[in-house]
């Protein structure tokens, strides 16, 4: 397999015949720190007084053998609500791209005067539900991280590390090899996540050796919608990544397990004890 992604941001087509797994990202919140301390200055200390206080990583792995069959089921229930899967976009017809925020919002393709949106839920439940995927996930509560620490730990980074660490410890222990897949969010901003990565896994840090993380092959960053097929096709198990990182941002800022948590809850390494190993809180 070609190291070319290690010099610059690179999308990837095709899952290649020496990658056992991929793990696929998506994140919630936002990493600004300089606002939760003008916010801490403004309101006293007054933690319920805090917005925009946690951020999360989700990272979800699925097996190379699993992939065909989830891909499958993905597209047939976007063709169970769409005519063909596709969806008039304002930038044209595209496939559909599964997406929580507009699906929580119910604009676009996921609007009950398009979907019959109740049974749509209920088809994306059964499909989270019966994908066999291992999800790990570190969210960091940033209200406390700034008053912990006088110089706190990038929040991005600190999360990131986590969920590779764990990943890294469960493809070693059985003998297997991963790639990261990252949605792409423009250049400046993939190129300095990749530079944080290739530092990361060729040096490790206080706890994991470089060695320890050789079994990462490769990081890639794709977009939404395949440009190779002209937007009628999408990298799926980053819509899978999305629809299941937002019930775990919601239930760490709550504390409160909803449905769509109880069944996202199952996935997570370690289950049902997945504190410190699948689910990860800072400080």
């Amino acid at each position: 397999m070609s190291d070319e992604w290690r010099s610059r941001p690179t999308l990837i087509d095709n899952w290649d015949d020496s990658i056992d797994t991929v793990m696929s990202l998506d994140e919630n919140g936002t990493t600004d720190l300089a606002g939760i301390r003008k916010q801490i200055a403004k309101t006293f200390l007054n933690p319920s007084a805090i917005t925009d206080r946690w951020f999360t990583i989700t990272g979800v792995v699925l097996n190379r053998n699993d992939f065909p069959n989830f891909r499958d089921k993905i597209v047939s229930v976007k063709h169970a609500h769409w005519s063909d899967g596709k969806y008039e976009y304002k930038t044209g017809t595209k496939r559909v791209v599964f997406h929580s925020s507009e699906i929580r919002k119910k604009v676009g393709p996921f609007n009950p005067k398009v979907i019959d949106y109740e049974q749509f839920m209920t088809d994306i439940s059964s499909l989270i539900s019966e994908t066999p995927v291992t999800v790990y996930s570190a969210s960091i509560d940033k209200y406390r991280h700034v008053l912990q620490y006088a110089y706190p730990y990038h929040v991005y980074t600190l999360c990131l590390e986590f969920i590779i660490e764990r990943y890294c410890r469960q493809l070693r222990a059985n003998g297997k090899t991963g790639m990261l897949l990252l949605e792409s969010r423009g250049k400046k901003e993939d190129a300095e996540v990749l530079k944080f990565l290739v530092d990361f896994l060729d040096r490790g840090n206080r706890y994991y050796s470089a060695d320890q993380l050789s079994c990462i092959k490769g990081v890639y960053f794709n977009p939404k919608w395949s440009s190779l097929y002209n937007g009628q096709a999408s990298f799926v198990t980053l819509e899978l990544a999305d629809l299941i990182s937002y019930p775990i941002h919601k239930y760490v800022r709550s504390n409160v397990k909803d449905k769509a948590y109880e069944i996202v809850e199952k996935k997570l390494f370690n289950h049902p004890f997945p504190v410190g190993y699948g689910l990860k809180t800072f400080p």
